[in-house]
């Protein structure tokens, strides 16, 4: 395909139902006019701005050719825009490889965000990782795998039967990375054997997970509990009809704990952390910030934590 240049822009040779609006100076605009037409180049929207001063529009296919007559003839021309309903063609076809530079940038971040680049573990039972890791790498949950082509659910359940040390798995997506939170069987909390009728929150808190085989939702993660709300409750609706099942859940609920230490000095920060941390020995501490403040002869430290907490019922 032959290309031309218009006014210093790269165009197809030809193009339909495009029209290039151009701005002519100079004396003597009719007789440019004259000469315009008598060499068939037809022109639209002819508007005098004034008498050195001419807007034209004409065919992009003829676009060349007029910018060339007005350079022969000593006018100052200017390109103002082109239009036309084939313009989103014309407009495609120069930008090819912006369009194509899109498209594979579009098609590389799904690929990257479906992507599996890393497995993180927390919780107490992360302890047991690296025998999670060899049943990851049985069920092909390796580097570089397809997040579509994974059961976050059932690899949920897979690890819990793999491990008989573990209570609760879950598995969550965070970007390209694979978050496991595993809980040791040791660590179980409010866990009820038989047919539970609901699960109530033990503590005050957010929630942060939750999983339910058996029973009905009746909270969802990012609520805030106080101790005694029924999270889960032991039925589920079919077809409208409400049957009783029990419930068999895990949820896992951020919690707030508030530590107050006095001393004599300003610099007992570490102090008051460590007190904080010898209270939540057996929690697993997500965050922690200190205050201090002077009151009389004495500085009152406010050690915030938080902590996650899971329950079980079922």
């Amino acid at each position: 395909m032959r290309k031309n240049k218009v006014g210093g822009k790269v165009g197809i040779k030809r193009a339909v139902g495009v029209y290039t609006v151009f701005r002519i100076k100079g004396l003597n605009l009719d007789r440019f006019i004259n000469i315009v037409k008598k060499r068939n180049i037809t022109l639209y929207d002819v508007k005098k701005q004034s008498d050195k001063r001419l807007i034209v529009t004409v065919s992009y296919n003829d676009s060349a050719k007029f910018f060339a007559i007005a350079k022969e003839l000593c006018y100052n021309i200017k390109k103002v825009r082109e239009k036309g309903k084939g313009y989103p063609l014309l407009w495609l076809s120069r930008s090819v490889g912006v369009v194509l530079g899109a498209a594979v940038f579009v098609v590389c971040t799904f690929v990257a965000g479906d992507t599996l680049f890393d497995v993180r573990y927390s919780g107490s039972g992360s302890i047991y990782s690296r025998e999670v890791d060899a049943y990851l790498n049985q069920m092909g949950v390796v580097k570089y795998a397809r997040f579509s082509n994974i059961d976050l659910e059932r690899l949920e359940d897979g690890i819990l039967s793999s491990n008989e040390h573990l209570s609760f798995a879950s598995c969550a997506k965070r970007g390209s990375i694979l978050n496991v939170e595993l809980v040791l069987k040791s660590d179980k909390v409010n866990s009820l054997d038989g047919n539970v009728e609901n699960m109530t929150a033990a503590v005050d808190g957010v929630i942060e997970s939750i999983k339910v085989y058996r029973g009905t939702a009746l909270l969802q993660v990012g609520d805030s509990v106080k101790k005694g709300d029924v999270i889960v409750d032991g039925y589920v609706t079919i077809k409208e009809q409400t049957v009783k099942t029990g419930v068999v859940a895990a949820v896992s609920i951020r919690v707030n704990h508030v530590l107050y230490y006095r001393a004599k000095n300003e610099d007992e920060s570490q102090s008051a952390l460590l007190f904080a941390e010898a209270e939540l020995l057996d929690k697993e501490i997500l965050a922690q910030s200190v205050t201090c403040e002077k009151q009389g002869d004495v500085f009152l430290y406010t050690v915030t934590s938080e902590y996650r907490q899971v329950f079980y019922a079922g």
